[in-house]
């Protein structure tokens, strides 16, 4: 087996853990993020003393929770706010691929599908950052919302990165 058969193997076989994993996380803190918010309502009005609780603290995470739980549902809205079609979350097969790599082919479509991981892996983090901005942990300089729409946006661009780098060629005129 040469480094280009591993490279391809290790590709495809990372590409199925690894969106299984993230869709298994996006639930798990998902409901992590809804349970809590609803055991802070419960706790508020259960005991006296606590610090009261308003329906506009809980909705935001309740909000990003929900969205964590259907995470491949709300990245395919995302993208498809672009006006690009379906997402795809197996092994990628980008057109212009041949002309870049030739007869590496196979392996520049390994490499975008590793890409489109990471993509995955940033709309993630997206998310997370934009619970943090709805409970209010930012400090003084940070802007959580607008880091949290770039790494959404970007990750959903990398997710779908064939398309991407099609629509920048058809852009810019690129010929390769």
């Amino acid at each position: 087996m040469d480094l280009g058969q591993m490279i391809l193997t290790f590709a495809n076989d990372f590409n199925v853990a690894m969106w299984k994993l993230l869709w298994a996380l996006g639930m798990l803190v998902g409901l992590l993020y809804v349970g809590s918010s609803l055991l802070k309502m419960q706790r508020a009005s259960r005991f006296p003393g606590q610090n009261p609780v308003t329906f506009g603290d809980i909705l935001p995470v309740i909000i990003v929770g929900t969205l964590m739980w259907n995470l491949s549902t709300f990245l395919n809205t995302t993208w498809n706010s672009f006006g690009m079609g379906a997402t795809v979350y197996g092994p990628l097969s980008y057109s212009g691929a041949a002309a870049i790599g030739g007869k590496f082919e196979p392996m520049v479509n390994a490499g975008l599908t590793l890409v489109s991981i990471f993509g995955g892996v940033f709309f993630f983090k997206g998310l997370l950052l934009l619970k943090k901005a709805s409970s209010g942990q930012a400090s003084q300089g940070d802007d959580f919302v607008w880091k949290a729409l770039t790494h959404m946006l970007g990750g959903a661009a990398l997710v779908n990165i064939p398309k991407v780098l099609e629509a920048t060629q058809a852009s810019f005129g690129i010929m390769w």
